[in-house]
């Protein structure tokens, strides 16, 4: 059975973060129908929250995603919906959020 693009984009994001940061990084995968709203993946980057919202292209996020990343946004976290086409652009503005921090 092959994976679905949605996994396969996941796996993709979970790599790069990986590579990227190394042990500065701790991800959570949310895979929890029960949990609406909750970003697919929750993530600590050197004492930053980071929430990311994954979406293939043709998907988009719901009222309550987009509710929960602004709300993320306010406390003073970084949130964003990233697309296979948009993933390089989010990966480098979190990559020089971490430099910044240094």
């Amino acid at each position: 059975m092959s994976k679905k693009p949605e996994t396969i984009f996941a796996e993709k994001v979970d790599k790069d973060l990986r590579e990227a940061f190394g042990s500065d990084i701790f991800i959570e995968n949310i895979q929890q129908v029960g949990k609406v709203g909750t970003p697919d993946r929750l993530i600590c980057l050197s004492g930053l929250f980071l929430a990311l919202e994954l979406k293939v292209e043709k998907g988009l996020p719901s009222k309550a995603q987009l509710l929960k990343l602004a709300k993320i946004q306010r406390a003073g976290g970084y949130a964003a919906v990233a697309f296979p086409s948009t993933w390089p652009l989010v990966l480098d503005e979190i990559k020089s959020i971490y430099d910044s921090l240094k």
